[in-house]
């Protein structure tokens, strides 16, 4: 009985709670505690590379920012720079620290660039072409370092285009402006020869001696005859008196006759002017190089070959904005030339320019005007040591100044074509040489036998010898050769090729620019 009593309770039923916990895992707290601890320790972790990033981030965006504030700091300074006498031109870098993290590199290029493929297709009365030549492109670069890690660097870029703003031009030498007050201006004493038919529609100065009508008619009858036909059919019949404006001359030294006859026929006011005595400027000799401001570039002057024959040659507004060509020794200029520009030759003895073709035209190249101003200033088109000369039967204009330092010579003795010349501006030489026709040459005796049958007939028949001649004899009355003034009211200039063609205004302390566009981080 006690047994199976003990048994029973040994056996009985345990509660099913009890049971339960007893079966439970064992360690489950600590690995609940590792759990959150890892948690915590991923969210720190987090927290503080979060934090660390934002730190790296705004530390990216302070170089940024140096290095922006380092390439503007760059541009202002090379503005300033640029404006100063002792600039070192284009070909120089500025370079300067901001902090001693940050700092700037700065370069200077010629023209607009983003224009520089583009521009030479524009047409040439396009201010975008005219002034690229006077613009600069500077390009400022900023860097900017991690101060704990100098391997990390931050860079941008700034640009702006800037255009110079032209006050002044190299002062022009003494007595420029007195030798291009006259239409033709002969500087020596040597003889000016002078043959109809010619008309200097302008005011002609010669300081040497007159030699008029030398080579025709030979017979003083004849001669003054023709003049005062020209003189009296101006009016009516077209005027193309030789010297229809003033003519002064020395009334020392020249012939009584040839001054008698001027001054009878009214063809010119001969006349002793000590204010009309200037002296040539220097032949500027062997010119390669050009500039246009000072510290811009140097532009290289477009040799020329010995003959030039069916070409055309402008200005070049990346390599030669200015046309300016030279020559080592003669130049011949043959059929079909158009030149815009001017052409230097050498300062060897033998360096002329001889026309010899038809087509031929050398044009002066306008400079862009001075700031605030329309007057229009044109370097001369032909500069020539020694002699310019216009062969026989050529085809020519020159439209500017031409400067000679030996002989002006326009033959016109050919048997079957007349030369044709026109000069529009100002022609200044040492010696002037105006040739008549060969077929004009007939003899003192011819003309004197023509100015008796014209005579007799003139009542009923023709009224001027001038165009009686033309009726018997094919003498054209309207001269092939002339020479006028430009009434544009551009005036030539001269110009110092030692120097550049754009100076500073002494009023200011360097070069004025303004700035045409700003670009920030831009390739």
């Amino acid at each position: 009985m006690f047994f199976c009593k003990s048994i029973k309770h040994r056996f009985r039923r345990i509660p099913q709670h009890r049971m339960y916990e007893r079966h439970r895992p064992r360690g489950i707290a600590v690995v609940m505690v590792l759990g959150l601890l890892a948690i915590t320790l991923a969210i720190s972790y987090a927290t503080l590379r979060g934090q660390g990033t934002t730190a790296e981030l705004a530390r990216n965006n302070s170089r940024a920012i140096d290095a922006r504030v380092a390439a503007q700091s760059g541009l202002a300074a090379a503005i300033r720079k640029i404006s100063e006498n002792a600039w070192g031109g284009v070909e120089t870098t500025l370079s300067s620290y901001v902090t001693n993290n940050s700092q700037y590199r700065v370069t200077f290029t010629t023209g607009d660039t983003k224009l520089a493929s583009t521009v030479a297709t524009l047409t040439a009365d396009d201010q975008r072409r005219i002034e690229y030549p006077f613009q600069l492109t500077i390009e400022s670069t900023g860097y900017a370092w991690d101060p704990l890690n100098a391997a990390i660097r931050s860079e941008h870029k700034s640009r702006c285009v800037v255009q110079l703003v032209r006050k002044k031009m190299l002062a022009e030498p003494t007595g420029w402006s007195l030798l291009t007050a006259s239409n033709v201006y002969q500087y020596s004493n040597q003889d000016a020869y002078v043959q109809f038919p010619v008309r200097m529609n302008g005011t002609v100065t010669l300081l040497g001696k007159l030699k008029f009508c030398t080579e025709y008619p030979g017979n003083s009858s004849a001669c003054d005859a023709y003049l005062s036909g020209l003189n009296g059919r101006a009016l009516t019949l077209g005027d193309y008196r030789p010297f229809p404006q003033n003519l002064f001359i020395k009334a020392a030294g020249q012939d009584l006759t040839t001054m008698t006859t001027m001054l009878a026929l009214d063809l010119g006011t001969p006349a002793l002017d000590p204010l009309l005595y200037a002296s040539p400027p220097s032949h500027p000799l062997t010119v390669s190089t050009y500039k246009l401001y000072p510290g811009g570039k140097d532009y290289t002057v477009t040799p020329l070959p010995g003959s030039l024959s069916g070409q055309t040659l402008a200005p070049d507004v990346l390599q030669n904005p200015l046309g300016i060509y030279g020559t080592s020794g003669a130049l011949t200029i043959q059929n079909n030339v158009q030149v815009t520009g001017t052409i230097i030759t050498d300062g060897s003895s033998g360096s002329e320019i001889k026309v010899t073709g038809t087509n031929v035209v050398l044009r002066s190249n306008n400079l862009p005007a001075l700031y605030g101003t329309s007057q229009t200033y044109q370097l001369p088109a032909a500069i020539a040591f020694s002699n310019l000369v216009i062969d026989k039967a050529a085809d020519a204009q020159i439209n500017g100044a031409a400067m000679v330092w030996k002989q002006f010579e326009v033959k016109n003795d050919n048997n079957t074509t007349a030369t044709k010349f026109s000069m529009t501006g100002n022609l200044i030489t040492d010696t002037l040489l105006l040739h008549g026709r060969s077929t004009w040459a007939i003899g003192g005796a011819t003309w004197g036998s023509d100015r008796t049958l014209f005579t007799l007939q003139s009542v009923t028949g023709i009224h001027y010898f001038p165009d009686y001649e033309q009726s018997l004899r094919g003498f054209t009355v309207k001269p092939t050769l002339t020479f006028s003034p430009d009434s544009s009211g551009v005036k030539p200039h001269w110009h110092d090729w030692s120097q550049p063609v754009y100076q500073a205004d002494p009023a200011d302390p360097g070069l004025k620019w303004e700035v045409v566009r700003w670009d920030e981080n831009q390739q």
